[in-house]
């Protein structure tokens, strides 16, 4: 029950911190300073220095903060066309963010309690060594190809620290049940402020100009024929709407399951409104594999579990969250409409079959070591003048895609026998709530199939966790 306690704690200290930097609005200097706050605040709250750093570090982590630079990439001076879109050529940001300082910290702490505990790294796990080995790939591939090796390691500094986070869990932490329930507290708190943010963003049909928002501009769309003429899509703290939809459907099936097996009322208000606010966003890719997820889980329970869900979700409040969602659905129909439109010129799955047959190109002229991270739009066009690149200069939206022709095949091989041991491990226990990390996760990996990207901090968080040392008592059971 002490636990308990703490766990709520955990949970109202997050939420009132987070909405105390938003109405605040301080500097990114401040905002440093206010998260070491919260990270002594924890400290003293749980007693416990790793699991309070593990936490701040992950919550910082949602959140662009801190000095930035922006650093050519690409001269787009023969591309006139575009450059009323990118005045300063293809640009990436370079930042000095929260998470990387409070990272020091974790990084120093896993330093000293690692050689204090004497850990003994001839007992990693395979799978770990996998993860080992496709990280360094990474960076010897970009040694060795990149024609901008500084840029190209800067694009491995978030995944060295989520791998760090990974370890630090995985050798480091002892009381891995508490951390969990501290993790999902945090995370409750996050999803709340997410959901607050958006809708703020929806009513005012921009955003705010609040110091935590990672975009600052609205965002135009219609330049596809599979798209509206314009509709704003919030985007919470997150660069793009998209990966704020990536963000919901990934924690979207552990609120379902939370609210069928919690007589906690939070669980069932996350689940609505991450419902809505993931029908704000416009993402049709997330609003597919939400859908799927949810079905999956309900027929989980009504038929393996043999739960009657009819008193868990009854027929009352399911026709009052109808009646709520009318409007949404209103809302979402125009744009599910124009789905109809995908494989039309300039439609997204033309766009992204034309990406595909340009960077299998790229791929079969450095099938080992790639063009190098952030790179293949540069070099695409590069090649080719008249690439669908010089059109469109992103990422290809195809995940796997994207980091075998940055990295190589062999990255790629390694990082799905990674996933595929991972997932393989959610579900040997066969546990319930296992089972729904795995559809969430499933559900992120899902996603990335049609976007360049994933939430890399929350994939790596749960997979770092024994989760045979967790008891579900606290989840309903």
């Amino acid at each position: 029950m002490l636990n308990n306690s703490k766990i709520l704690t955990i949970q109202g200290l997050t939420l009132i911190f987070l909405l105390f930097l938003w109405f605040v609005n301080p500097s990114n200097k401040l905002i440093i300073l206010f998260f070491f706050f919260l990270l002594g605040s924890l400290v003293y709250l749980t007693k416990k220095l790793d699991i309070s750093l593990i936490l701040t570090y992950f919550l910082s982590s949602f959140f662009l903060v801190g000095k930035t630079y922006f650093i050519q990439r690409f001269d787009i001076s023969q591309f006139p066309y575009l450059m009323q879109f990118y005045p300063m050529g293809l640009v990436s940001q370079v930042q000095i963010s929260v998470s990387d300082v409070l990272f020091v910290f974790l990084f120093v702490y896993f330093i000293i309690i690692g050689y204090r505990k004497k850990i003994k790294f001839k007992k990693i796990a395979l799978i770990d060594i996998f993860l080992i080995i496709f990280f360094f790939y990474g960076i010897f591939s970009d040694i060795f190809v990149s024609s901008n090796l500084f840029l190209s390691l800067y694009f491995k500094k978030n995944l060295f620290e989520y791998i760090f986070m990974y370890f630090t869990i995985k050798y480091i932490v002892d009381n891995q049940s508490f951390l969990f329930k501290s993790f999902l507290a945090v995370l409750v708190s996050l999803v709340l402020f997410e959901v607050f943010v958006s809708l703020l963003q929806f009513i005012n049909s921009s955003p705010l100009g609040k110091a935590l928002e990672a975009n600052s501009k609205i965002d135009a769309y219609s330049g596809a024929s599979d798209e509206l003429t314009f509709i704003f899509r919030p985007s919470g703290t997150f660069i793009h709407a998209n990966n704020f939809a990536m963000f919901l459907a990934t924690i979207s099936p552990i609120y379902l399951f939370l609210m069928i097996k919690s007589k906690q009322y939070i669980y069932k208000l996350m689940f609505f409104l991450t419902s809505i606010c993931l029908i704000l966003t416009s993402s049709r890719a997330a609003w597919l594999v939400t859908l799927i997820s949810s079905l999956s889980i309900l027929f989980y329970f009504e038929y393996h579990k043999r739960i009657n869900l009819t008193e868990s979700l009854s027929i009352k409040r399911i026709l009052y969250f109808l009646i709520i969602c009318v409007p949404l659905l209103f809302y979402s129909f125009p744009r599910i409409m124009e789905a109809s439109n995908i494989f039309q010129k300039g439609g997204g799955f033309t766009l992204r079959v034309r990406q595909t047959q340009e960077v299998l190109g790229l791929i079969s002229q450095s099938p080992l070591f790639g063009v190098g991270t952030g790179m293949a739009e540069v070099k695409a066009m590069e090649k080719n003048p008249n690439s669908v690149f010089a059109e469109f200069p992103s990422e290809i939206h195809v995940y796997p895609l994207l980091i075998a022709v940055e990295n190589g095949l062999p990255y790629l091989g390694l990082f799905v026998i990674f996933l595929f041991h991972s997932f393989k491990k959610l579900i040997i226990y066969k546990k319930t709530l296992l089972l729904v990390v795995f559809i969430g996760l499933s559900s992120m990996i899902t996603i990335g199939l049609f976007q360049p990207f994933l939430i890399s901090n929350l994939l790596f968080i749960f997979l770092a966790f024994d989760y045979a040392k967790i008891n579900e008592d606290h989840y309903g059971y």
